[in-house]
């Protein structure tokens, strides 16, 4: 069985769901990091921010990239699974919906990385905590992360004869054994690395009488964001994928599997895009003065009219830099 008639799945069930999903994911997280992105280039212009803006700002444009395939994604359920719009415009969506989704999970981890580096080790990172370093690992990842799922997803994501987009019933074993290397490489290896960074950041934190309340949550907020975005946005997916797909490899009759799993399955991987709307909130946790540079960016005007809070604003600012550079 190789086509998606012998399956009879129910392609329509997961149309409402999803569309309110994405809807929402589109709609909250465009203008949200558009706004990070630009607070980020003014934090960026004044000289804050260190490596971790780099790694901040490629997670940021990540989720923008993934953000602008969502209405294509939308038409094509309204469209009763039938992609309208020729094989080429399927495998470039295809290929950057799976980029983005898997380079924000390797940002999050150096992200999460990072801190830790800062917080265990903060004199003897110094020297790959830099710009240039996380500038040159941003275009790495960026590479291996396209050639990965290029090489996943190849030959085709697209169906000639039902017009189906980057879905595959019942899926070849090929297809099966690259998504098992996704859950592996792309869920359950970063869990353990931020497992083992939470643990070490949480033991240095309790024994480090130097490290203020306010700089504790502050790192507390970013591995809280992390974990939340890890277990609730891309566990279901991953974790219901792997079980999905193993099991389709063992059995004699996949397409059984298939019909029962294909809406829980669907609206798991539908979840995946709602990291766009949680990713912003690291802006947040990078300087205690990171909204306010955005306010004053946004607002010139207000700044003429209360020259003294802007005096203010820029000396808290400029303290903010320079006395926790190097842990935020």
């Amino acid at each position: 069985m190789s086509n998606n008639d012998s399956c009879n799945l129910p392609l329509d069930t997961d149309t409402l769901g999803l569309t309110y999903i994405y809807s929402v994911a589109f709609s909250l997280g465009l203008p949200c990091n558009l706004l990070s992105l630009w607070g980020l280039y003014q934090l960026g212009r004044s000289g804050g921010g260190g490596c971790q803006l780099v790694y901040i700002l490629n997670l940021l444009l990540s989720d923008l990239l993934q953000l602008l395939t969502l209405p294509l994604w939308i038409l094509y359920l309204q469209g009763a699974h039938r992609w309208p719009y020729g094989r080429p415009a399927c495998e470039i969506v295809g290929y950057v919906f799976y980029v983005n989704v898997y380079a924000s999970v390797v940002f999050l981890c150096l992200i999460a990385l990072d801190r830790c580096l800062a917080i265990v080790h903060p004199l003897s990172s110094r020297g790959v905590r830099t710009v240039r370093v996380a500038a040159v690992t941003g275009v790495a990842i960026w590479m291996l992360t396209f050639l990965f799922c290029l090489g996943g997803l190849l030959p085709s994501v697209f169906d000639t004869e039902r017009l189906l987009c980057l879905e595959q019933y019942p899926v070849s074993s090929r297809y099966a054994h690259f998504k098992i290397a996704t859950v592996a490489l792309g869920f359950l290896l970063p869990c353990g690395i931020l497992g083992y960074t939470s643990a070490r950041i949480g033991v240095t934190l309790r024994h480090s009488p130097s490290v203020s309340n306010q700089d504790s949550h502050k790192i507390t907020g970013i591995l809280v964001i992390i974990t939340v975005i890890f277990i609730v946005v891309f566990g279901p997916y991953h974790l219901v994928g792997g079980y999905r797909f193993i099991s389709l490899l063992l059995r004699e009759d996949p397409c059984e599997l298939e019909r029962s799993i294909f809406l829980c399955y669907r609206l798991c991987y539908g979840l995946t895009s709602l990291n766009t709307l949680l990713d912003p909130l690291f802006y947040i946790f990078l300087c205690q003065d990171a909204r306010l540079e955005l306010r004053r960016s946004l607002t010139p005007c207000l700044e003429r009219g209360h020259a003294g809070h802007k005096q203010m604003a820029v000396g808290r600012a400029t303290e903010c830099r320079e006395t926790r550079l190097d842990m935020f």
